[in-house]
């Protein structure tokens, strides 16, 4: 048999290498948007003076920085394709357990991309359309790394313990999410923080609870949440319905 036979039925019978093909395309895609960007902008290593010049040079965005975000995005969705084969291997419910709480905090670097339409303006000499495009295709990927994440433990968890137990914390992880996006945007806490910087990441978290009134946190929070639940609920139903 052929190679490229085995990648043809590879595609055809194997759901998670297909998406993790097309996740890559996306990747790809959005890496070309950002070469073609730095070429039109004159992009050369010779003029980086400092780390700065990677995101601003010459007065003008980069977008270097969707790359890393990108990169944060994909963690969630390998921690979730390695938490079942964990668990078949060892039994441990301390491990998996552990490798669970990491992919929970990684779990809002995916939707957390969508944030970044913010920084959409108008910067020549790139025309307005195509930095539209950028960030869209950007936080189109982030957002599917997420969901896809959360659909394999969503699996597992169904799985290994009952459809009600998934449905619980798939629900109680994307509202966290929407906390996480809250705090990584507006408060700029990174997903390490809850082991470097602890005290004053809870700190701020708790002021979030005792404030709840305030619209700028609650709103964002909420509407954060929302978004990737009905976003999650509509490949959860066309999934199930291809299944």
């Amino acid at each position: 048999m052929s190679l490229l036979s085995k990648i043809r039925i590879l595609f055809s019978e194997d759901r998670q290498f297909r998406q993790f093909m097309l996740l890559s395309l996306f990747t790809l895609f959005n890496l070309c948007l950002i070469g073609v960007r730095l070429y039109y902008m004159d992009f050369n290593l010779a003029a980086i003076q400092s780390s700065k010049d990677l995101f601003v040079l010459r007065g003008t965005t980069t977008f270097l920085f969707l790359i890393w975000n990108l990169f944060l995005a994909w963690i969630p969705y390998w921690l979730s394709l390695a938490i079942g084969p964990l668990y078949e291997r060892n039994r441990s419910l301390l491990l998996t357990g552990g490798l669970l709480f990491v992919w929970l905090l990684f779990l809002p670097n995916a939707p957390y991309i969508l944030t970044d339409l913010v920084h959409l303006r108008l910067r020549t000499p790139i025309p307005f359309w195509y930095d539209l495009m950028l960030l869209i295709s950007f936080a189109w990927t982030g957002l599917l790394l997420g969901i896809i994440s959360l659909y394999e433990v969503h699996r597992f968890i169904a799985k290994t313990w009952s459809k009600l137990a998934g449905w619980m914390i798939i629900t109680i992880c994307i509202i966290l999410s929407g906390i996480g996006v809250y705090i990584g945007r507006f408060l700029r806490w990174n997903s390490w923080d809850i082991i470097t910087q602890p005290f004053d990441l809870i700190r701020d978290l708790f002021q979030i609870i005792i404030e709840p009134q305030s619209f700028h946190a609650s709103g964002s929070i909420v509407i954060f949440a929302a978004f990737f639940l009905l976003s999650y609920l509509t490949f959860f139903s066309f999934s199930q319905d291809k299944e």
